[in-house]
């Protein structure tokens, strides 16, 4: 339900944007209330039902005028709040990604590697990834995972691509556990 219910509300804020010609901008500030929203002493106030509704309300209006939205991304806010639906804001933040992804033709790519990536390793694995993703264009994000032990891991629109050596020691313990030597 939380996910049908995240995609209409996401749906409706793409037509306003659309319309608007703000598609990427708005996906900014609905992240960034998203995320401020989702911060957990925040969160604790304006979910809390023990909180005046009131209160709750002014602490919602107080937080959106400091982040200076656009009137859609405002009223959305403020509509989910009236409705007690607050915490479906980083799914509406999600579906709204995914929808101007597909719209403009993107796939997002999670790049996690054991270090920092290097400009060329980066540049290298882009390109990789925009040629997996059959010639669309790429929205990349690295991240570092010292879990790896070394190698990368890109995820591209949900397709995982293991490279790892954490990968590579698992698949040689199951083949050496498999065998009769």
């Amino acid at each position: 339900m939380t996910g049908s219910l995240a995609r209409r509300y996401a749906r409706a804020l793409l037509e306003l944007a659309r319309e608007a010609g703000t598609l990427d901008a708005t996906g900014q500030e609905l992240a960034a209330a998203a995320a401020t929203f989702d911060e957990p002493r925040l969160r604790a106030v304006v979910l809390n039902p023990a909180v005046d509704a009131g209160a709750r309300r002014r602490v919602v209006d107080g937080v959106i005028g400091a982040l200076g939205m656009s009137p859609s991304v405002v009223n959305l806010v403020k509509l989910l709040a009236d409705r007690d639906r607050l915490p479906v804001l980083p799914q509406v933040a999600q579906a709204y990604d995914s929808l101007v992804d597909a719209e403009l033709g993107r796939t997002r790519v999670r790049m996690r590697a054991a270090k920092p990536l290097g400009a060329a390793e980066k540049a290298e694995l882009t390109d990789l990834a925009r040629r997996l993703a059959g010639g669309r264009e790429v929205l990349v994000t690295t991240e570092v995972d010292t879990d790896l032990l070394g190698g990368v891991v890109l995820d591209i629109g949900g397709t995982v691509w293991d490279g790892s050596v954490r990968a590579q020691l698992a698949r040689l313990s199951k083949e050496m556990a498999g065998s009769d030597v």
